[in-house]
């Protein structure tokens, strides 16, 4: 290497915290055996391994989508494409799949804290979805179907969404999936294989379902919530799956304070390292920004404080108390 690429390269070191060029042409020069990869706690260990894993990025996007709650959605770079786009082109090969155009259906599983834009995502990317909000509670019955009492004093069978996007090519939403008893999961299993069908044994009568072409399948789940459970059967099913975390770079954008968002870039370190177990997501720094609005940011930070875990408001106060200039305390009445 000649003197001057020598010189180069050290003025793209020292550079590279300060300018994005230099970092991604300093990138460029190094192996990718020997680059550093920051992996999520959890991610590298099963069930939350992936065929296909990737973290989406915190760098807010410029494409912007309507969600149903008239809410904007805006899209987020996942490798070189969107993610939104990615969700989109996934289920377009999943339909070129079983119509015989070849490679693997790619039903996707997104995983991610509370908050953090999991569903937001999908209601964002597909406007046809039908949603199951998963608990332990939740049956067969919720997915397929039953028996339903007329006013004439009769029954009878009334579809579940998982009929009803099966037949007409529907998105089938399964939110909170690692909290529903892998056994009910199960039924999801003839659709989303070469079988591409579900026998409804509660009704003879309605016997055989074919799912359509165009049947689509996604999940989200926070893989840290008690009682989450993914059988080896069903996460063998969800070809793409990525880790979704707060797009910090947006909420700035988006009007919440700096600090704040530093404050929760911060926690969420800490959660990695086992220091604390609970960070602020999207969702309650937009909760806080609204608060603020209202009631001012010292009743906005002990708001904040108040839906902190027990546990875990120690750290977060020490670090809130870093960002606001009076002692935080948690919410009292």
């Amino acid at each position: 290497m000649s003197l001057a690429s020598i010189w180069d390269l050290a003025t793209e070191v020292v550079s590279q915290s300060r300018n994005e060029e230099s970092s991604i042409a300093l990138s460029a020069k190094v192996s990718p055996h020997g680059r550093y990869v920051e992996r999520a706690s959890g991610a590298e260990r099963a069930p939350y391994k992936s065929k296909k894993s990737v973290v989406v990025d915190n760098i807010g996007g410029e494409d912007e989508y309507v969600r149903p709650n008239g809410d904007i959605y805006y899209a987020r770079p996942w490798g070189a494409h969107t993610d939104v786009t990615v969700l989109r082109q996934t289920r377009e090969q999943t339909s070129k799949a079983f119509s015989g155009g070849g490679g693997s259906p790619m039903f996707t599983l997104l995983y991610g804290a509370p908050g953090c834009g999991k569903t937001a995502l999908v209601e964002a990317a597909f406007p046809d979805i039908y949603t199951l909000m998963g608990t332990g509670d939740t049956e067969v019955a919720d997915m397929i179907g039953g028996y339903v009492q007329t006013p004439a004093g009769g029954f009878e069978w009334i579809d579940g969404d998982l009929v009803r996007a099966a037949e007409t090519g529907g998105v089938y939403f399964i939110d909170e999936i690692g909290l529903i008893d892998p056994k009910v999961l199960s039924i999801v299993y003839g659709l989303m294989d070469g079988r591409r069908e579900l026998v409804v044994t509660a009704n003879p009568e309605r016997g055989k379902v074919k799912a359509h072409k165009d049947f689509f399948v996604i999940a989200a789940t926070n893989p840290h919530a008690p009682g989450v459970r993914l059988s080896e059967a069903l996460l063998s099913r969800f070809i793409v799956q990525a880790e979704m975390t707060t797009d910090w770079s947006r909420a700035r954008l988006m009007g919440v304070p700096t600090g704040l968002v530093t404050g929760a870039q911060n926690l969420a370190k800490r959660m990695l390292s086992g220091e604390t177990s609970w960070a602020p997501q999207m969702r309650e720094l937009l909760a806080f920004k609204s608060a603020e609005t209202v009631f001012g940011t010292e009743w906005a930070v002990a708001n904040l404080l108040a839906a902190t875990p027990e546990m875990d408001r120690p750290v977060v106060a020490d670090v809130l108390g870093k960002v606001f200039p009076h002692e935080p305390k948690p919410a009292k009445i």
